[in-house]
């Protein structure tokens, strides 16, 4: 797909919903109930909006494809491949990413986020974006790749390069970037270290091992995925943490809620994303004839919202369960890098309500999104008052 087809998707999205929440779930239930699925032909596309349908477009690989949906150069090899390769690349990655070996590294976790809050702590004061929510996970990305810290400044403009190339925004040139990941693989061949990049290196299954190239792209994946998508979380709980303390404070008395919070927030504030599929073969959905090489975009923001699945859908609850939402996909092609983003943002706020007894948005510097960012989840500066404990 090229990338004026990648921009049709944002453009629909935007042009039909609202502003505010309430305005999207409304569009979201009337499109369910009167258009479940919906052919704009102008884009020979089918909308899908409703859970089980967006689901079943998301698993069944058989009958819609992801391959052809991603620009050629793209470099995300991993999650633009079908069956049974993608099988065969998910499974020698999972050994890098096991659970365990990502729990192991909370403490570094932990090290870092209490470095950067160590200046609100001081002055009471901060814009969580520029000073929180854009270095934490850029620094965490940075160790678990092995990457000098240095770097970081090229490390997280590259990861919004790839980002406007993955949404249809931009077309860059990434040879710096290519260039720079493929000597650091060189050198740690010659030179293993505690890392994932040596660790992707090392995974082998049934003598199978990942070629240069798909490291060198995985690489590049969990630098967008890992930063871009942590800022946004960060940036959205946070800022709903300021505008409703209720919620604030039942974290800080039960912290057991914070995972909850988390999977509610990228069920309810993620309300912009959407995953394309084109058919392989012609074939029904839900009594819908869709032809053979027709595109098929599963609209994530409305099943996140599907009553069905999530009862009283408007609501934000942090103890919603269950809460199978579909922010990071759905089975084979589910984001790998979800265990990174969960933990590092869980332990970001186990260490804000463990320091402060109240935080709240500055009102001398109100809150500034970015273009159409207040539908597509942008929040550029975030200005936040913290009382310590």
């Amino acid at each position: 797909m090229d990338i004026e087809m990648q921009k049709v998707s944002r453009e629909i999205l935007i042009n039909e919903l609202g502003s505010s929440t309430e305005e999207r779930v409304a569009w979201f239930h009337h499109m369910q109930k009167t258009q479940p699925i919906r052919y704009r032909p102008e884009y020979n596309l089918w909308e899908v909006y409703r859970y089980k349908d967006a689901q079943q477009v998301l698993s069944d690989w058989a009958t819609f494809s992801i391959e052809k949906n991603f620009p050629e150069d793209l470099p995300f090899l991993l999650g633009k491949s079908d069956p049974p390769r993608h099988r065969q690349l998910r499974s020698l990655v999972s050994k890098a990413f096991a659970p365990r070996r990502i729990e192991g590294l909370t403490p570094h976790f932990i090290q870092i986020v209490d470095g950067l809050l160590e200046p609100a702590k001081v002055l009471g004061k901060m814009d969580v974006i520029a000073e929180f929510a854009y270095p934490l996970p850029v620094r965490v990305m940075a160790e678990m790749l092995g990457l000098p810290l240095s770097d970081q400044e090229r490390f997280l403009q590259w990861s919004y390069q790839l980002l406007g190339q993955m949404i249809g925004v931009s077309d860059p040139d990434n040879s710096e970037l290519v260039h720079y990941f493929s000597e650091l693989l060189n050198e740690r061949k010659s030179q293993p270290r505690d890392d994932f990049i040596s660790a992707l290196l090392e995974a082998e299954e049934n003598g199978a091992h990942l070629t240069h190239e798909e490291i060198l792209n995985l690489c590049m994946e969990m630098m967008m995925v890992g930063n871009v998508t942590t800022t946004w979380l960060l940036s959205w709980i946070i800022h709903r943490l300021c505008l409703h303390p209720e919620i604030y404070q039942d974290l800080r008395a039960d912290p057991s809620l914070i995972p909850g919070a988390v999977e509610e927030t990228l069920r309810y504030d993620f309300s912009s994303f959407d995953l394309w599929r084109s058919a392989r073969h012609d074939t029904v959905l839900d009594g819908q004839e869709i032809k053979a090489g027709q595109y098929v975009l599963a609209r994530i923001s409305a099943a996140n919202f599907d009553e069905t699945y999530f009862p009283h859908s408007e609501q934000f609850d942090i103890r919603r369960s269950p809460n199978p939402h579909l922010t990071f996909g759905h089975g084979g092609h589910s984001c790998l890098g979800v265990l990174v983003a969960r933990s590092e943002v869980r332990t970001a706020l186990e260490r804000i309500v463990a320091h402060f007894s109240e935080i709240r948005p500055d009102p001398e510097k109100p809150v500034q999104y970015t273009d159409h960012s207040r539908t597509a989840g942008f929040i550029q500066s975030l200005s936040v008052l913290f009382t310590p404990s």
